[in-house]
C-alpha cells in the first residue's frame, strides 16, 4: 500500500501552488491554520460566501475571518499538509526534538493538568504569539529548512509582531526564505452593513495570488523547444551528452539562455556552491552557461510537468474560451483556471478532528 503510495505521488507533477496560513477572526481571539491550493477561494469558503470550509471556522460569531499570512513553496500538497499539521500541534510533531516539544507543551500548559503517562497531550489554546514562535521554528528545523518556502504577510499589526519577535532572536532564517509585508486593502462601508461585506470581501493582494502554472508557461515552452529541436546538446557541468531520452536533463529557465544539465550533475554542483553537501536537495545555484543565478525548485517544477505533467500541459496551451456573442460583458476564463476551481481541495477537512480551533488565551 505504501509503496503505491509513494509510487502515486512521483507519478504526478508538482502542483502550481499549494501554501499554509493563519486565519483570525475579526470578532474574537480566535486562530486557525489550514492549506490550500487556492487562498481566495478558501477564504470565502472560511466566511460562508462559497460552500466547503472547515467546521471549527462556521461558527458565525467568529466571521468575518481575515488571512494574516500565507507559507507557500510547498513542493506537493502532501508537504504542505505535513507542514500545516506540525505548524498545528508543534507540542507534538517529531519535526521538532522532543526536549524542544516538551518544553514548549511545559510553556503553553502552565497551570493546567498533566497529561497522562503514555498519553498524547492534548493541543492547547495558543495566542498569535505562540503561532508565529511555532512558524519562526518550523522554517529553521532540519526537515524543512531547505524547501523553497516564502513568507507572506497582509496584516500590516502581524508582521510587526513577527518582526519584533525575529529581533530577540540569536538565530536567523536561512537568507533564501523570502518574507515580505503586502498589506490587504481594507474596505471602507458604513457600519450598518459592514459585517455583511466584511464577510463577502476578499482582498485582492490575495485574488491576485497565481494559483495556475501560467506563471512558468513561458519557461515550459521554451525546454519544450529545446527538447523537441534534436540538436546534440552536453551537459553544462560535465560536458558529456545529454540526452532527453536516456536522462533527467534539466533546461535553464532563463530565456536567453540554451544551457542544459543533467540533474545529478547541476545537483552536485548547487549544494557545492551552497557547501550543502551533507543535503539531498538543493535550494539555488548558478546556471553553469549564464551563471544566472537559478532557483532549483523552478527547474523541478518545469521538469515534473515535462516528465508527469501531460493533461496539465493539455490544459496549459489550449486556446482561451471567446466571449459568448449574445453577452459581450461575460469575462473570459481560462482552462487552467477553471481546472483549479474544479479540482479536489484537500485542505484541513481530512483531518478536522485533530486541527480543533481554539480560542487564544486572554
Amino acid at each position: 500500500m505504501l509503496m503505491a503510495e509513494v509510487v502515486k505521488v512521483e507519478s504526478r507533477p508538482i502542483p502550481a501552488f499549494y501554501c499554509c496560513y493563519l486565519l483570525r477572526s475579526k470578532n474574537r481571539k480566535s486562530y486557525y491554520i489550514g492549506s490550500t491550493p487556492n487562498p481566495a477561494r478558501r477564504l470565502g469558503q472560511h466566511n460562508g460566501s462559497s460552500k466547503g470550509g472547515a467546521k471549527r471556522t462556521s461558527m458565525q460569531g467568529k466571521r468575518p475571518w481575515e488571512m494574516t499570512c500565507v507559507v507557500t513553496g510547498f513542493p506537493s500538497k502532501f508537504a504542505a499538509l505535513q507542514f500545516e499539521w506540525a505548524w498545528q500541534n508543534t507540542h507534538a510533531t517529531r519535526h521538532i526534538d522532543k526536549d524542544v516539544r516538551d518544553a514548549r507543551a511545559e510553556e503553553l500548559h502552565q497551570g493546567k493538568k498533566a497529561a497522562s503517562p503514555g498519553r498524547r497531550r492534548k493541543r492547547p489554546p495558543m495566542s498569535l504569539e505562540a503561532r508565529l514562535k511555532n512558524l519562526h521554528h518550523l522554517l529553521g528545523v532540519d526537515s524543512f529548512r531547505r524547501w523553497p518556502l516564502s513568507l507572506t504577510f497582509f496584516a500590516p499589526d502581524v508582521f510587526v509582531q513577527w518582526e519584533r519577535h525575529v529581533a530577540k532572536l540569536e538565530t536567523k532564517l536561512r537568507k533564501s526564505i523570502t518574507i515580505q509585508l503586502c498589506p490587504a486593502e481594507i474596505p471602507k462601508v458604513a457600519s450598518d452593513v459592514s459585517s455583511e461585506l466584511h464577510i463577502h470581501f476578499i482582498p485582492e493582494v490575495i485574488r491576485s495570488i497565481p494559483v495556475a502554472y501560467e506563471d512558468c508557461k513561458p519557461y515550459v515552452e521554451k525546454a519544450k523547444m529545446i527538447v523537441q529541436d534534436k540538436l546534440h546538446r552536453v551537459c553544462g557541468v560535465c560536458r558529456k551528452d545529454a540526452h532527453f531520452s536516456k536522462a533527467l536533463v534539466l533546461v535553464c529557465p532563463v530565456e536567453s539562455c540554451q544551457t542544459v544539465s543533467h540533474l545529478s550533475c547541476l545537483s552536485q554542483k548547487f549544494l557545492t556552491e551552497d557547501s550543502g553537501l551533507d543535503a539531498l536537495v538543493p535550494i539555488e545555484g548558478t546556471c553553469p552557461g549564464c551563471h544566472r543565478p537559478i532557483k532549483w525548485a523552478t527547474m523541478m517544477k518545469e521538469l515534473s510537468l515535462r516528465t508527469h505533467g501531460e493533461e496539465e500541459l493539455k490544459v496549459l496551451f489550449k486556446p482561451k474560451r471567446k466571449k459568448k456573442a449574445d453577452n459581450a460583458a461575460d469575462t473570459d476564463t481560462t482552462d487552467a483556471q477553471e481546472m483549479e476551481e474544479e479540482g479536489e481541495d484537500l485542505d484541513e477537512t481530512w483531518m478536522e478532528d485533530m486541527s480543533q480551533d481554539e480560542d487564544a488565551p486572554l
